[in-house]
């Protein structure tokens, strides 16, 4: 067989010419590509200062509400626990007077009465010592005595509930 030399010459030629295009092409890609990444890594100096002081400003800014949100928070969670204690010593201290054994049914139901009212006046007035609504107890009290006074009590059942209903009404005052 015999092979035509100017025809795989040039052959070869074309070869080594499209090859080499092929490099160069490669190579001019690459350099464009490491040409962008290199303008976008390198963004102005002074914007990006900008933007993270901007960013560090907003982060700060939120950092100064979550604190005032949870100031408040623990403000009011404070208060809430310090009207729980109050209630809790009052209700407490109520529940230590035990209810004396009256002779008549009217004296019992006058002492349970009484019990309600103090309980009633009491929970309108969570969360205030007993010390800021003396007078609303002293009225009761007053209210309370007229009440009596009306009833025909038995001597020693009057002498029970103006005890319980005394020692009632210190046992809330002192509670706090």
């Amino acid at each position: 067989m015999f092979i035509d030399c100017d025809n795989y010459f040039i052959y070869l030629f074309t070869k080594i010419l499209y090859d080499m295009r092929l490099v160069i092409m490669k190579r001019a890609v690459i350099s464009v590509m490491f040409g962008a990444v290199m303008f976008l890594a390198c963004e102005n100096p002074q914007k990006h200062d900008e933007k993270q002081a901007e960013k560090k400003a907003n982060e700060a800014a939120q950092a100064a509400e979550s604190a005032a949100e949870h100031a408040k928070a623990s403000t009011e969670n404070a208060a809430a626990a310090a009207v729980a204690t109050i209630q809790m010593n009052i209700n407490n201290a109520m529940a230590a007077i035990p209810m004396p054994d009256f002779k008549t049914k009217t004296a019992k139901n006058l002492a349970e009465e009484f019990h309600g009212l103090l309980s009633k006046l009491v929970n309108a007035n969570s969360g205030k010592k007993a010390g800021e609504y003396v007078d609303k107890l002293k009225e009761l009290k007053e209210d309370y005595d007229k009440k009596v006074a009306k009833e025909k009590l038995d001597p020693a059942d009057k002498m029970l509930l103006d005890t319980y209903v005394k020692n009632m009404l210190n046992a809330v005052q002192n509670a706090n």
